[in-house]
């Protein structure tokens, strides 16, 4: 068995949208073998734990860190038999003793969607009595000794652990992506490197030295922030600035941070013996002994005609995209000249200013919906490139063969002892299969680029009366594509005051006032808040900001403190 923590931004901290996830709430248990949750004052009830949590995650006012702990702690498929309901439940209750969580509430589900069965776990980290957060020290040493006990106690296939193999362990990235695509990592190349590296590092004399060693088996040293990084060497001829030479080779970008490869390589050392750093100065052609490749990790002596194969559909779907790009590009950028055309003949003709204004606002939403219909329009052609070519990794184009019943890909695909792969997880609904969710995104593109066009053109109506129209237009955006990425806020009821303030009631209860200026929105529920920000991008684009229980356009805050700033008032 093995553990990992699941990492999450606070800005994407949403201890609900996990908890319903690991109940797979949105797919009526398709994937969830079991759920429960702990340490909640109203028992079993799993939905009414989830508010209790997220009620307590709001009276902590402090943190501005995640508020949840994700863990996943995936088990080998021949351990499932051995595996009953009160060993999870007890498993649990032993990772929450470890980490530290026995008195803080806690979400969790067993998931049978993948070919190792996997435990998940939401723990609430602020202490329903103190209030304050808990962030375990060193808990994947913690997790990693008691995955070791618990693998005992249960008489579970062991696995390897921090302590085995810990100078050439893959970082958590590095092991997805060869798990996930079935190819070596840049760090896992660099790793299996590290001998020549050490030994060049060992033979050389100054920088120059070194950067030529590195050459020779495709990599480069260079600064990244504070420290060094190893990166894919970029080939003779191409300059860091080259776009097109880079963009040639499809692992250009590909670097690891130095230290992570070995101790020694990190900046304080390698400035100790060398001095400070130096970059490459390219004195004599070095012929390269190897480079990156993102080979194939399976060993079957059968893969060659299969990974042929691969490459040609990767690089065929590669340059079929590009040239659909390119077609796309030129068609918005004579959209965009056109409209352009248009709005300086505008500018040059002899008519009043409010009347100016006007027509340049009109062209500028007839130039939105041209691109969005033109964007709409060039979408078949991506998806036929993608049913044409469906695989983006080597193990999907196994899979996709051995489906087909390609028995060379199926045992290709078993020649490689593969550690246990759990699902991708994330704290929302399950991403839907990428065509019907981009049509989806490009036709409410469209469609609402139409409708804010025609608002615009509506003569009859003054500025003051588009106003709120166009606020509904806005929320109605927002919420369609919300729903359409899997996030519902259900019925949303509309109307304005008597002094203009158009307001939205939503289904749970909180409201969004807009007044014009700021935007002001209910501080308890958190689905009022995140509706109240798409709806703020929609109205004023990405310059905005974000004060306690209110939004501003970012030009509004600047003016509003420059103005504090005069008086020596503050808000």
């Amino acid at each position: 068995m093995i553990s990992k923590r699941v990492p999450c931004e606070p800005g994407n901290d949403n201890y609900g949208r996990l908890a319903q996830y690991i109940a797979d709430a949105g797919h009526d248990g398709e994937k969830c073998l079991a759920s429960w949750c702990a340490g909640c004052w109203s028992g079993d009830d799993y939905p009414t734990g989830i508010l209790e949590a997220e009620t307590v995650q709001d009276l902590n006012t402090r943190s501005a860190r995640e508020k949840t702990y994700h863990l996943l702690v995936s088990f080998r498929p021949e351990d499932e038999a051995r595996l009953t309901p009160e060993a999870f439940r007890e498993i649990e209750k032993r990772f929450a003793d470890t980490l530290g969580f026995s008195e803080h509430q806690r979400h969790c589900g067993v998931h049978k969607n993948t070919g190792n069965i996997h435990l998940h776990i939401a723990y609430n980290m602020i202490h329903p009595k103190t209030l304050t957060r808990h962030s375990p020290f060193g808990d994947f040493k913690t997790r990693d000794r008691l995955c070791r006990q618990l693998e005992k106690e249960y008489g579970l296939t062991v696995d390897n652990g921090r302590e085995q193999a810990r100078e050439n362990r893959l970082s958590d990235k590095a092991a997805a992506i060869e798990a996930q695509t079935g190819q070596e990592s840049f760090e896992g190349y660099a790793k299996r490197h590290k001998g020549k590296i050490l030994e060049a590092l060992e033979k050389a004399q100054d920088w120059q030295a070194f950067h030529e060693a590195l050459k020779a088996i495709g990599m480069e040293i260079k600064p990244h922030g504070n420290g060094l990084v190893i990166a894919v060497a970029v080939r003779r001829g191409a300059s860091l600035t080259d776009s097109d030479s880079r963009a040639k080779d499809r692992y250009a970008d590909h670097a690891v941070k130095a230290s992570t490869v070995d101790r020694s390589l990190s900046m304080n050392k390698l400035q100790g013996r060398f001095g400070t750093y130096r970059p490459y100065r390219s004195l004599r052609p070095i012929q390269e002994l190897s480079r990156y490749q993102a080979a194939p990790l399976h060993r079957s002596p059968d893969r060659g005609e299969l990974y042929t194969r691969y490459r040609e559909g990767i690089e065929r779907r590669k340059m079929k995209l590009e040239t659909v790009k390119e077609r796309e590009t030129a068609a918005l950028a004579a959209i965009r000249k056109q409209w352009a055309d248009k709005r300086q003949e505008i500018e040059r003709m002899d008519i009043a200013k409010r009347n100016r204004r006007n027509l340049l606002t009109l062209t500028r939403k007839h130039e939105a919906e041209a691109i969005a219909k033109a964007r709409l329009a060039i979408l078949p052609e991506r998806e036929a490139v993608r049913q044409d070519v469906p695989f983006t990794s080597w193990t999907g184009f196994l899979r996709l063969e051995a489906e087909q019943g390609n028995e060379i890909a199926l045992a290709v695909l078993r020649s490689r002892k593969e550690p246990m792969e759990p699902e991708q997880p994330v704290q929302q609904a399950a991403v839907k299969d990428w065509s019907t969710h981009g049509r989806e995104q490009f036709t409410l593109r469209a469609d609402y680029a139409e409708k804010a066009r025609a608002l615009s053109e509506r003569v009859y109506l003054s500025v003051h009366g588009k106003k709120p129209l166009q606020a509904f237009l806005h929320m109605e955006r927002a919420a369609a594509e919300a729903k359409a990425q899997g996030q519902d806020f259900g019925p949303i009821q509309r109307r304005i005051d008597g002094k203009g303030v158009v307001i939205f009631t939503l289904a749970s209860g909180g409201s969004i006032r807009d007044t014009g200026r700021e935007i002001f929105y209910s501080g308890h529920d958190e689905k009022a808040r995140e509706l109240a920000v798409m709806y703020a991008e929609k109205k004023w684009g990405k310059h905005i900001a974000l004060e306690k229980g209110h939004i501003l356009f970012q030009p509004e805050l600047e003016r509003q403190q420059e103005q504090e700033r005069d008086t020596g008032w503050s808000r």
